[in-house]
């Protein structure tokens, strides 16, 4: 009789641990990190490069909070330090999901990008989204309007076999520059330059690298990034002399305000795109208003131009 109690018991024991060990697997199953591949323009290798993420989503995110998830994974470019990689300027009003299409509609600003960005940028998005395996098919549309071809037509709805990855962006014409950006440092409360070289394309103003690489933030240590990584910029463009840029970003918002002065995070930006010898002066938007709201405002007219004193003198 013992030994057969000794022999339930023991049994019990097993059961309990295949139990236990079987709600452990069910726990990291229902984990809420998934892996997606996300598909970026190389210009170096005029092709497409695939880089894996792991992103964070909801418990039981629904479809289009997951392709929600992996166009901001998206936008916000490469991890790995790739300067072949072409500026992401997706500009996206919103996206949603239409059965096994994903609907995107780009602002305004996209009609702005030069043709070449334009098209990888859509390639990106078409390869990306369709690696979801409830999205087939992508269609397009900017200020709510679709999008035509060079004909003067509608563009169709595209799948990933329509995009001729060899004719993205034949022999790009791009080119190494060496820019020059400026970021501050807490502890002299002073700006600090930083170049660094990267491959622009010809057709694309140098403006629009500089904002990216600011938000991308600072290479050395000890210097401050004064943009969020999820900064999404709206439209640059340039006129006589004056740079007018329209970030969806508040530059007031606490987290920024609260740790770098106001001038250092204006005048990193405004003494970084005056190195471009076009440009003397600059005017911020947001969401296309002008930002009143600076303190530096009323003394400056919300136009800015170069500021040295703020600049670490070298040797």
């Amino acid at each position: 009789m013992k030994k057969c109690i000794r022999l339930l018991q023991v049994s019990l024991l097993i059961l309990c641990a295949l139990l236990l060990s079987g709600c452990e697997f069910d726990w990291k199953q229902s984990g809420n990190t998934e892996k997606f591949k996300l598909y970026f323009y190389d210009e170096h290798q005029s092709t497409l490069v695939v880089e894996e993420r792991d992103l964070e989503l909801p418990e039981n995110a629904s479809k289009e909070k997951r392709m929600l998830a992996v166009i901001e994974a998206l936008s916000k470019g490469q991890q790995v330090n790739n300067q072949g990689t072409r500026p992401i300027l997706f500009n996206i009003d919103y996206a949603i999901l239409k059965e096994n299409t994903a609907s995107i509609n780009f602002t305004d600003a996209y009609n702005t990008l030069d043709v070449p960005t334009q098209i990888t940028h859509r390639a990106m998005l078409v390869y990306t989204l369709t690696e979801l395996d409830f999205i087939d098919k992508v269609e397009f549309y900017a200020n709510d309007m679709p999008l035509m071809n060079s004909n003067g037509d509608k563009m169709d709805v595209v799948e990933r076999k329509d995009i001729l990855i060899n004719a993205l962006n034949p022999k790009p014409p791009t080119s190494s520059q060496i820019i020059t950006l400026y970021f501050p440092n807490l502890t002299d409360q002073l700006l600090h330059k930083e170049q660094r070289e990267i491959r622009v394309n010809n057709n694309t103003p140098l403006e629009n690298y500089v904002i990216a690489e600011l938000i991308k933030g600072p290479n050395i240590e000890g210097l401050l990034g004064i943009l969020p990584a999820d900064t999404k910029v709206n439209d640059i463009k340039t006129q006589d002399g004056v740079c007018q840029i329209d970030l969806s970003y508040d530059l007031q918002v606490p987290q920024v305000g609260n740790l770098i002065r106001e001038d250092l995070i204006i005048y990193a930006m405004v003494n970084s795109l005056t190195e471009i010898s076009k440009i003397q002066k600059v005017i911020f938007l947001k969401d296309g208003k002008k930002q009143t709201e600076f303190n530096l405002s009323s003394q400056s007219g919300g136009v800015f131009e170069r500021n040295e004193e703020l600049i670490l003198q070298t040797p």
